[in-house]
């Protein structure tokens, strides 16, 4: 039985499988290798090395959902389907990718693809390099991308509605007749949501509902806030609509602990995704993120459900001075804050006024 292109967006486990998080600081030079899709989707797709040193043979793989299929799945089926069939990676299309040297591009068209027939809908795709994570790269972080593509449902000739009794004066509907139904037409709407990429805090991949842990060197600015104990980690996520309409102008909240950081003015047109930066405020110790679509719902969308994202952000370090920030120093010293110097006024002396000499007296 030839396995289907797909049954359900990649499960946080497998992304986090494929998004391993490296560390800092690699001495040697290695390959690089990130995914290349269109948006919308279409059959062109490819993989490149960003990397220093040439990237061995991989594989790239192909993962499609229809939005608001119950348990995944969706996608339709092709003749030639199988392919794209490999066993070490099952409900996947899989593309052998050949070395690669750095900057070197590599193409592919999916044989596929103008053979199947899209259902009305919209469809995301997962779209993975170095699958399986078999090669040492410099960045592990980028290896995953995500784009989607809407089927616009076909257009038809509706019959003409029989005339409202209100039309016929004087006359009256047998009995034997049905009555007339009113015909409400359904205005198509946007539909807000995050992608399973999740964000990106201090240039690191944050899958949601999982936990991120800031480096020194990610930390652009310190001792901020009311209190003087925050620090400052740039920041973005990814958004997307899969809805039928435009959202023209929409808010996105982002809270830590319950406060209010900041808010970001996002417009989609339908079938758009885009990331969105802003600076996260964070104290030291454990953060609670959130990240709010349209908090207050003034975009009427179909569903209301998918606008709220949540990650944990451990900053391991003090933000209010009294540690030295990489570059500045090495993350983990601890060093006094610097002192302030008190400045002492010097007023001005007073003039003294001049006393009168007072007579002598005659000691005679």
């Amino acid at each position: 039985m030839r396995q289907s292109l797909v049954s359900g967006l990649l499960a946080s486990a497998s992304l986090a499988a494929v998004l391993t998080v490296t560390g800092a600081g690699q001495a040697a030079a290695q390959a690089d290798l990130v995914p290349i899709a269109t948006a919308p989707m279409s059959a062109s797709v490819g993989v490149q090395n960003l990397g220093d040193s040439p990237a061995p043979a991989s594989h790239l793989i192909i993962n499609c959902s229809k939005v608001g299929q119950p348990g995944g799945g969706g996608c339709p089926d092709a003749p030639d389907l199988g392919v794209y069939e490999n066993p070490a990676y099952p409900q996947h299309a899989t593309i052998d990718v050949p070395e690669l040297a750095p900057g070197e591009i590599f193409n592919h068209d999916l044989t596929v693809w103008d053979d199947m027939v899209w259902p009305a809908g919209t469809y995301v795709f997962a779209i993975t390099a170095d699958a399986g994570n078999v090669i040492a790269e410099s960045n592990e972080a980028n290896n995953t991308t995500q784009t989607n593509y809407t089927e616009l449902p076909s257009v038809g000739v509706a019959e003409a509605p029989p005339l409202p009794l209100q039309a016929n004066p004087g006359t009256r509907p047998s009995r034997g007749k049905a009555p007339v139904k009113a015909i409400v037409a359904t205005l198509p709407k946007p539909d807000l949501m995050s992608t399973s990429l999740g964000s990106y805090i201090g240039g690191d991949h944050s899958l949601w509902n999982q936990v991120q842990t800031v480096r020194a060197g990610q930390i652009t600015g310190s001792q901020l806030g009311r209190n003087g104990d925050e620090c400052r980690v740039p920041a973005k996520v990814r958004l997307m609509n899969i809805g039928n309409a435009d959202a023209t102008s929409f808010k996105v909240s982002v809270y830590d602990d319950g406060k209010l950081r900041t808010t970001k003015t996002v417009s989609l047109k339908k079938g758009e995704d885009k990331w969105v930066n802003y600076d996260l405020r964070l104290n030291e110790g454990t953060n609670k993120v959130e990240v709010r679509i349209d908090p207050k719902n003034q975009i009427a969308e179909e569903n209301e459900k998918n606008n709220l994202y949540k990650t944990t952000v451990e900053v391991p370090f003090d933000c209010d001075g009294v540690m030295t920030l990489a570059p500045q120093g090495k993350a983990g010293t601890k060093v006094a804050p610097p002192q302030r110097q008190r400045i002492i006024k010097t007023l001005p002396a007073k003039p003294v006024k001049p006393q009168r000499a007072l007579p002598r007296r005659s000691t005679n």
